[in-house]
C-alpha cells in the first residue's frame, strides 16, 4: 500500500537545467559589460559545467568564471545576489508535473517534497511552480538541519505526512542522495532517470526507473514494482 508520495525538487519536479539556462541568458544580457570577453554560449556552457547540477556553490562559480573570462571581479557578489533573487522567475516544471500531482491527490495520496539547499532560494522555486499549494509538506535541508541522503530526513518527512516510511514512495534524480537515501530509510523508490546512466560503482537501483513524471501514477497502483 502506498499512502504518501514524496519528491525531490531539482531535476525531478523542477526542470532545473532548462530553468537555469533561461536565467543565465537573461543575466548575461543584463551584466554583459562586466562579464569579460565571453559570448553567451561560452559563458553558459562553462557555468553549467562548473555548476555540476547544483553541487558547486555559486559563490565559487561566479568568481572563477569571471576570472577565466577576464570579467570584473567585483561583479561576483552582484551576480550571486541576482541569482538568488531572480533565478526562480525562470522556473520551469517537467512535463506533467501539475497533472501528476493533482491525480495523486485525487487518489487520496499525501504529497511531500524533500530538497537539499538554502531555504529562501528553494522556497522561491517551490512557490514559482505553485508547489506550495499542491503538497502537504516541504522539507528543506537548511531549515531541517539535515541533508539527504541522511535517512533521518526521510523519516521526518514520513512522520510529517503521518505515514510509515514503508508506505511512502520517493521519486528523485540523484542515485545516492535521493534513491539510496530513501531506500535506506525504508521507503519505496523510483529513480527519475532523464536519459542518464546509473553510476557503475553503485549497486543496481533498488526500485523502479522512470523517464516521465506521469509514470508515477502506475507505480502507486503496483507496489511490487517499486519494492
Amino acid at each position: 500500500m502506498t499512502a504518501a508520495v514524496l519528491f525531490d525538487l531539482d531535476e525531478t519536479l523542477l526542470d532545473r537545467t532548462t530553468s537555469l539556462i533561461a536565467f543565465l541568458a537573461d543575466q548575461h544580457n543584463r551584466f554583459r559589460s562586466r562579464l569579460g570577453y565571453a559570448a553567451f554560449e561560452a559563458w553558459r556552457d562553462r557555468f553549467i559545467a562548473m555548476d555540476a547540477r547544483g553541487h558547486t556553490h555559486k559563490s565559487v562559480v561566479y568568481p572563477t568564471i569571471l576570472a577565466e573570462f577576464s570579467g570584473d571581479p567585483a561583479a561576483a557578489d552582484d551576480l550571486l545576489d541576482d541569482y538568488r533573487e531572480r533565478c526562480s522567475s525562470f522556473a520551469r516544471p517537467f512535463a506533467g508535473m501539475a497533472e501528476t500531482l493533482q491525480e495523486l491527490r485525487s487518489r487520496g495520496m499525501y504529497l511531500g517534497i524533500i530538497t537539499n539547499g538554502e531555504t529562501a532560494f528553494q522556497s522561491r522555486h517551490i512557490e514559482a511552480l505553485g508547489l506550495d499549494r499542491m503538497v502537504d509538506a516541504v522539507l528543506i535541508s537548511q531549515t531541517e538541519g539535515l541533508r539527504k541522503p541522511d535517512p533521518a530526513l526521510f523519516e521526518r518527512a514520513a512522520a510529517r505526512l503521518c505515514a510509515p516510511a514503508s508506505e511512502c514512495l520517493f521519486i528523485g534524480d540523484n542515485p545516492v542522495a535521493d534513491v539510496l537515501g530513501a531506500h535506506n530509510a525504508g521507503m519505496s523508490t523510483a529513480w527519475f532517470q532523464c536519459g542518464r546512466d546509473w553510476p557503475a560503482d553503485l549497486p543496481p537501483p533498488p526500485g523502479a526507473v522512470i523517464e516521465r513524471l506521469s509514470e508515477v501514477l502506475a507505480l502507486v497502483d503496483d507496489v511490487s514494482a517499486v519494492r
